[in-house]
């Protein structure tokens, strides 16, 4: 057990260490909006991506 907590360990402190770019806080407002989005909503991720883009003046290269 004490292996297995020294991994989960290790990894929150190089959670912690970690500096978020600019594409990784992009792809985490567009996750944010998508989970906001109403049952019937048709708002897709590509729509989120285009408004954003159009507001923002940026566009995210989303590796699939």
């Amino acid at each position: 057990m004490s292996d297995q907590r020294d991994r989960l360990d290790a990894l929150i402190l190089r959670a912690k260490a970690h500096k978020m770019t600019p594409a990784e806080r992009r792809e985490q407002r567009v996750s944010l909006i998508m989970g906001f989005r109403g049952n019937e909503s048709s708002l897709t991720r590509e729509n989120v991506e285009k408004i954003l883009e159009d507001n923002e003046g940026y566009q995210t290269q989303v590796a699939v």
